[in-house]
């Protein structure tokens, strides 16, 4: 079966559909079973761009219901709280390191009493060599999932400045990101690995050969864990003008067997949900049937 869906919103790439039937499969140390409800979550938004208040959140809340998503995974950068030091620290990020942890994480307790659909998580820069840090840092967190991304490669973070890859190997950046994004995975110390792919973030691609044959040796190096994958939609909105992963390789994640979460990656509330509607099409056409939703670091899978 052939089906259209339009990358970024304006072009159009044709996409031939394969299907993978269904099993068990294992998260962490959770066996679960295919059975599906149905609701629709936007498991990465972020509140980074406003204070730490109920008036700020509920216009996420309130996006949230006009455009379908019935919950709302909010996700706060880590490395914003002084208590990321351990596992982060450098001088770029030096200014940013100023925020409690703990003024989230009451805020979150809030929302969920007064009965607002949102669960708690944080996004964790995975950095080589900080897992023991990493692992110490959220020990004990109320938390309901925790995202591991990669947005540094050593002292280099490939997101923030386009103007710092000039000159660079592009297929050696790939084989490095691909590389580390395999110990995010070996790690098993996430429930969710953020927007595989996004080294694409500011369109910069080595060639399409090189980049399918490193994406599917890092499919082969983590086929016996499990974790869930993001379909983000936030490389949509930015210069890669894509899905993250690319459509290509949602695919092969698909015949692989792993389950994926929705992501918006909004960091506004006009932006939670972005291109979820024509996503969720996407991703059925792919064979995909289920997403994932998280509570206290359990997963779940819902209908889509």
């Amino acid at each position: 079966m052939l089906f259209f869906f339009a990358d970024a919103l304006m072009s159009f790439e044709l996409l031939l559909v394969e299907h993978v039937a269904g099993k068990l499969i294992t998260c962490a140390e959770l066996v679960i079973e295919k059975r599906c409800d149905s609701m629709l979550a936007d498991n990465h938004v972020h509140l980074e761009n406003g204070p730490y208040t109920l008036d700020w959140l509920e216009k996420f809340v309130r996006q949230a219901d006009q455009v379908g998503v019935e919950e709302l995974g909010i996700v706060e950068h880590f490395y914003r709280f002084l208590e990321a030091r351990p596992c982060l620290y450098n001088d770029e990020i030096a200014p940013k390191q100023s925020q409690h942890l703990e003024d989230y994480l009451e805020l979150m307790v809030l929302a969920q009493q007064k009965g607002w659909p949102v669960r708690t998580g944080l996004e964790v820069d995975y950095v080589p060599g900080k897992e023991a840090a990493i692992r110490q840092a959220l020990r004990g967190l109320p938390l309901d999932f925790v995202i591991g991304s990669v947005h540094w490669l050593g002292d280099w973070c490939f997101d923030t400045n386009p103007a710092a890859w000039e000159g660079r190997d592009l297929e050696a950046v790939y084989r490095e990101y691909y590389a580390v994004l395999a110990q995010v995975v070996e790690s098993k110390l996430f429930d969710i690995l953020g927007h595989p792919g996004n080294i694409a973030y500011f369109g910069h691609r080595a060639d399409l050969n090189v980049v399918t044959r490193l994406e599917n040796e890092w499919l082969a190096r983590i086929k016996r864990h499990r974790i869930c994958l993001e379909v983000n939609t936030g490389g949509l909105r930015r210069r890669a003008r894509s899905l993250f992963p690319r459509i290509d390789f949602l695919r092969r994640i698909r015949i692989a067997n792993f389950d994926i979460s929705f992501a918006s990656d909004a960091h506004f509330p006009e932006d939670v949900g972005y291109a979820f509607a024509e996503t969720q099409q996407l991703v059925k056409q792919i064979n995909f049937d289920c997403a994932c939703r998280f509570r206290r670091r359990r997963q779940r899978l819902v209908r889509i």
